[in-house]
């Protein structure tokens, strides 16, 4: 090992965890500056991308864990930007007696919003000029989804649940932007769907632009308790919603 590499080796080592490892050589109140800066740097970009789940953690708990993920994980992406997503891995994993089950799902929840919020192309609602029926449709490309095993839309740091849902809470997010007054309005929307309604969004999401017939022949193979014409009726009663949320696009006109 070169000289240099053994240098940075010590520098993380230490940076990482300095009541553990050896301190690297230099002026310790510079070290100490130092060090500060990098975990006060990492704790903000974390903190501050998760307010919901640091809120319901007392200040014990919250320099507990911070510690534990600088200390412990090793990140793959060496941007700032992708430390919220580093901690959501992390915290698949982080065992703790005192950390909610919900937790994890929480920080995914939260992740979920600030992806959705940079998405880095427009989503403007296109107009719809022909038949609900006979257009093709496709979701709002900012969206994500995710089956919740608790009910993380509704968690403040007084009201926590006890236990897992009885079924998953199929929650979506997504932006919308508008042109208002000359300039760029973008607004992340929220939005609780059914196991039903969930399937087809899914498809839609693997079968871009496909028409509500295609999409009720898919679902009937999914869900043999309901006919072609069951489903189909149901999508020309939901899709308008869903258009009117901008939730779902037409995608030929």
């Amino acid at each position: 090992m070169s000289e240099f590499r053994r240098i940075q080796e010590q520098w993380s080592r230490w940076l990482r965890d300095p009541f553990q490892a050896e301190p690297p050589q230099g002026e310790a109140r510079r070290l100490k500056v130092y060090q500060r800066l990098v975990h006060n740097n990492i704790e903000s970009f974390i903190t501050r991308g998760f307010p919901v789940l640091f809120s319901t953690f007392t200040n014990e708990q919250e320099r507990e864990i911070l510690q534990s993920f600088i200390a412990q994980h090793h990140s793959k992406s060496p941007l700032f930007s992708e430390i919220g997503a580093e901690f959501t891995e992390f915290l698949a994993i982080y065992e703790a007696s005192w950390l909610p089950e919900w937790s994890y799902q929480l920080a995914l929840y939260e992740r979920m919003e600030l992806e959705v919020y940079h998405y880095d192309s427009a989503c403007f609602q296109p107009p719809l000029h022909v038949a609900l029926d006979a257009s093709g449709w496709q979701v709002n490309p900012s969206l994500q989804w995710h089956a919740f095993d608790y009910p993380v839309h509704t968690i403040q740091p007084d009201v926590t649940p006890n236990e897992p849902l009885n079924q998953p809470c199929y929650l979506a997010v997504y932006r919308v932007d508008q042109m208002q007054n000359g300039n760029l309005e973008s607004n992340v929307k929220f939005l609780q769907l059914n196991a039903v309604t969930m399937l087809f969004v899914d498809y839609l999401l693997q079968c871009s632009s496909s028409t509500l017939a295609e999409a009720a022949d898919y679902l009937s193979s999914q869900l043999p308790q309901f006919t072609k014409e069951q489903l189909y009726q149901g999508l020309l009663a939901t899709v308008p919603e869903l258009y009117q949320r901008a939730m779902l696009f037409p995608s030929s006109n």
